[in-house]
């Protein structure tokens, strides 16, 4: 009985220590499957975080390329509203104050001031001015003695460039807008947009519907 109860007593001692060896490694099995998940998720969160992070910040330079284009539109477009009084100014003496061309224009004109500050508002507003000035470089075929108004001819020309200039610089407006619109509504930089407060801007510089008519103006007045 003495050897059979130390053997006994052995084989349970073994027992003993088989399972806290296996409990043990079973902790440690779990403990490497916690530490797995956390680390899997530190390793999205810091992913998720730097996509933000830089998704925001090319979004803040290119809202922020859009307005510096937009300025230079508004520049050219402000050396137009300047050129326009004395331009019209030097027209009245040969079609009078109430030729339809020229209310048109001082009204286009009157709508661009008024619309000062507003960009959808300005943009629309200029594109209406774009098209009442389009007669005003036809008056020559109605009054020929035009051509001998130096100051009408200078004018007309600075007139012709700064017309010229504004269209190149909203072409160039235009394709930076479209380049920050195709940006936000990409995924999944569209999740990071609404998040950091930027959203698709529908401020295009269009072409006027009436610009597909041959313009025609009435001299008679």
């Amino acid at each position: 009985m003495g050897s059979e109860g130390r053997e006994l007593g052995t084989r349970i001692g073994r027992i003993s220590v088989d399972g806290q060896t296996e409990r043990r490694g079973n902790m440690n099995k779990t403990l490497w499957v916690v530490l797995g998940v956390v680390g899997l998720i530190v390793v999205m969160a810091l992913f998720v975080g730097g996509s933000y992070v830089g998704a925001r910040n090319t979004m803040v330079q290119k809202n922020e390329d859009v307005d510096q284009a937009y300025a230079q539109v508004d520049v050219v477009q402000q050396r137009r509203l300047d050129l326009i009084p004395n331009l019209v100014a030097s027209v009245k003496g040969y079609v009078g104050e109430e030729s339809t061309v020229l209310t048109n224009i001082a009204n286009a004109r009157a709508g661009v001031l008024a619309a000062a500050g507003n960009r959808p508002g300005s943009i629309q507003a200029n594109t209406q001015l774009s098209a009442a000035i389009v007669p005003l470089f036809r008056l020559q075929e109605a009054y020929p003695n035009l051509k001998g108004n130096d100051q009408f001819m200078r004018l007309e020309d600075e007139l012709a460039g700064t017309e010229n200039r504004i269209a190149v610089e909203r072409q160039r407006y235009n394709k930076t807008l479209e380049d920050y619109n195709v940006y936000v509504k990409q995924f999944p930089n569209s999740i990071w947009a609404g998040m950091a407060g930027y959203h698709y801007r529908d401020e295009y510089f269009k072409g006027n519907p009436s610009n597909s008519v041959a313009p025609t103006a009435d001299f008679s007045k």
